[in-house]
């Protein structure tokens, strides 16, 4: 029996609490059909290096827990949504699937984060690609020769002090855009749009610019809103996604693990050059990425979250109160954006034609993006009506001379993971 941890307690209960898929699916395709026999070897070994995510969640009056599951983990030959932690998967919290040229790898986000996943990834794949293509390579990969070290499992979060924020009033939080309630959009189910764009050119625009990939694609979307809605009020907010590994000396983890960098697009920002916009940006990414502030943000985190798990007398008194913060989300940014950061293990690259990454829909606008192979993958989640502000965004690509791709809209396909019954 496995508690679930500090750093991952957000993203269980929470999601719990707004009924929300809480999963990720990496939609990768691959240069040729996907042998299944092979898949299933690959994914046998894979379970092996990372038992301490072969498990099935379980729940009590007063929590979720994890039990091991020692049930093969499921290798699906589909391509449709399927559900976690279910007989389905065989109870487990990730699976496998594969039809033609396609490989799906679904995940439960909340115990691992998109680093914690990309491990499991790229194990499964090295021996999936060894077997394959005879790939020898496996420099950054976990195999089964390598020692399963504790860093692996713990989470960093639960060792940082705690933070007494009795007493303290919160900061009043400044107007922010709502595309919905301000913008007067409608919202709507999710749908995702997967934009394809060439690495080389991008890459040179956000140099040129003083941008990385990530920060340039927050600042398109800033400007793609602020093209729509020049006379709003309230500021145009978003929080970009940072790995938080380094700033907690904890690299090997694989818990949730986040941090955020919040920027606004304001009246002063807007009036800057374009190239000054993005140095902002990218001063503000620095600066928010501190490792001491890192900590501090963290520790304040957890200032909230304690007295939640500890003084709370109910899971479902815990579930609606993290719930609550979760879904706060919405009103406290304008839009989100998320990079796991570009694929480094070159020795597979080459066998990968296309890498999409499919989130639940935690903000009414939110952006992954992959990289690899030399191509740059956008998966825009969407839970708007109007497509107005995906065509802005792409006259914000077109207008600065970046070529692109995109595919027709599409429903989420991330797995279900149904709340378990009471044990």
């Amino acid at each position: 029996m496995y508690p679930v941890t500090m750093g991952d307690a957000l993203h269980v209960m929470g999601s719990f609490g707004i009924h929300l898929d809480y999963t990720v699916r990496f939609k990768l395709r691959l240069i040729d059909a996907v042998d299944g026999k092979i898949l299933k070897e690959a994914v046998e070994k894979t379970q092996r290096r990372y038992p301490y995510l072969c498990v099935r969640l379980k729940k009590n009056e007063n929590s979720f827990y994890y039990e091991d599951n020692p049930a093969p983990v499921a290798v699906l030959h589909t391509d449709k949504r399927i559900s976690l932690n279910t007989e389905e998967t065989n109870f487990h919290v990730w699976g496998v699937c594969y039809y033609e040229d396609w490989l799906y790898l679904d995940f439960y986000h909340g115990i691992a984060d998109g680093t914690g996943m990309y491990m499991v990834l790229s194990t499964l794949l090295y021996y999936y690609c060894a077997e394959r293509y005879g790939v020898t390579d496996y420099t950054g990969v976990r195999t089964l020769e390598d020692p399963i070290l504790p860093e692996e499992t713990i989470d960093p979060i639960e060792s940082l002090p705690p933070l007494d924020l009795s007493g303290r009033q919160a900061p009043q939080p400044e107007r922010v855009f709502s595309l919905t309630a301000d913008g007067a959009l409608t919202p709507s189910a999710p749908k995702i749009w997967d934009i394809e764009i060439p690495e080389a050119a991008f890459v040179s625009f956000s140099s040129a610019n003083d941008a990385s990939p990530g920060t340039m694609i927050s600042i398109l979307f800033a400007r793609a809103i602020d093209a729509l809605f020049p006379e709003r009020q309230g500021s145009i907010m978003h929080r970009y996604i940072v790995n938080a590994r380094p700033m907690l000396h904890a690299e090997k983890t694989h818990h949730n693990c986040l941090s955020g960098v919040v920027f606004s697009y304001t009246d002063r920002v807007k009036a800057m050059p374009f190239a000054r916009q993005c140095t902002v940006h990218r001063g503000a990414t620095f600066i928010q990425s501190d490792a001491d502030r890192v900590c501090g943000q963290v520790m304040g985190m957890t200032g909230y979250y304690r007295p939640i798990l500890q003084g709370l007398p109910t899971l479902e008194a815990k579930k609606q109160a993290f719930g609550r913060m979760m879904k706060g989300g919405d009103t406290r940014y304008t839009y989100i954006v998320s990079y796991v950061g570009q694929w480094k293990l070159d020795a597979l690259s080459p066998y990968i034609l296309e890498f999409w990454t499919h989130v639940p829909a935690a903000n009414p606008l939110l952006t992954e993006i992959a990289a690899i192979n030399g191509k740059i993958f956008l998966s825009v989640h969407h839970s708007i009506q109007e497509d107005l502000v995906i065509k802005s965004f792409l006259q914000q690509l077109e207008d600065n001379g970046i070529p692109y791709q995109i595919s027709q809209p599409s429903g989420p396909d991330n797995a279900h993971f149904p709340e378990p019954e009471m044990i």
